[in-house]
């Protein structure tokens, strides 16, 4: 359970980076913390755990407060590489608020995807929390394939998580993370709302500022599809990458770069298509 302080005014959560070696955890994180402003952010630390190799980083989702004075500090936490013991996933997941479930949607990893959230299972069992019980987002990290054989809520039912929030994301390029990561905060939010917690404690949308006001600036993940040559310099540009657009349930996100003169801002344009 998230860590209410009411006399600072400070909610601590903790989140748990979980998949399979190769699922991109890593370096989701490593994006992550690219792109999130400096001064919101504590340092990037690696540090052994036994055998294994734990990665964790803390920081403020926005930089105003919450209605009526709180503030978040997320805390993120994964362990690198292959895990060769599974006590150090037990212990990473100790206390775990919300879990990112990380996993390659490819065909051919059913079998290890469905081991893997099997040993999630069993890990949280031990501490007498079922997985349904947690505030989780399974990310389906498709790692550059250019078109999804699945939508991931059909991703989801198949590996029997048809109740999880499923979004696809590429921890390459960086698109659907943040979205993902927002969605998971906004469970924790809701949930210490309902839970023991003062009713003031807001969850709505309007507690979250654009995603432009949290990132750092940071130049785009491919070329830009335009001549620069044939604009002014000081010309408003606007370049949509394509090879990112992502198509789910009815929602389309198309990633876009905007220039101005010599600044940069990438943002994600939401649609929602109503089929009549």
């Amino acid at each position: 359970m998230a860590l209410v302080n009411h006399a600072k005014k400070e909610i601590n959560a903790k989140i748990v980076y979980y998949g399979p070696e190769g699922s991109g955890k890593s370096t989701a994180l490593g994006y992550l913390y690219s792109r999130i402003k400096p001064s919101l952010r504590g340092e990037l630390r690696s540090m052994p755990a036994g055998d294994d190799k734990l990665l964790f980083f803390d920081f403020s989702p926005f930089e105003a407060s919450l209605p009526n004075g709180y503030h978040l500090r997320l805390h993120i936490y994964t362990l690198t590489g292959s895990v060769s013991n599974p006590a150090t996933w037990k212990m990473t997941l100790k206390g775990a608020d919300g879990i990112m479930l990380l996993l390659n949607p490819d065909s051919r990893l059913l079998s290890e995807n469905r081991e893997s959230i099997s040993r999630l299972r069993d890990l949280l069992a031990a501490y007498g929390v079922g997985l349904n019980e947690t505030s989780a987002v399974l990310q389906c990290n498709d790692f550059g394939v250019e078109s999804y054989v699945s939508e991931p809520s059909q991703i989801a039912s198949g590996l029997d998580l048809a109740d999880m929030t499923a979004c696809h994301s590429n921890s390459i390029s960086g698109a659907g993370l943040i979205e993902a990561l927002t969605i998971l905060s906004r469970q924790i939010l809701e949930k210490v709302a309902v839970q023991e917690y003062p009713a003031e404690i807001e969850t709505s949308p309007s507690c979250y500022p654009e995603e432009t006001n949290l990132l750092e600036e940071a130049p785009p993940p491919f070329p830009l599809e335009i001549d620069d040559n044939s604009l002014p310099d000081d010309a408003l540009k606007v370049t949509v990458q394509s090879q990112n657009v992502v198509h789910d349930a009815g929602v389309v996100r198309i990633p876009v770069e905007i220039a101005l003169g010599d600044s940069r801002r990438s943002a994600v344009i939401t649609v929602a298509i109503a089929i009549e």
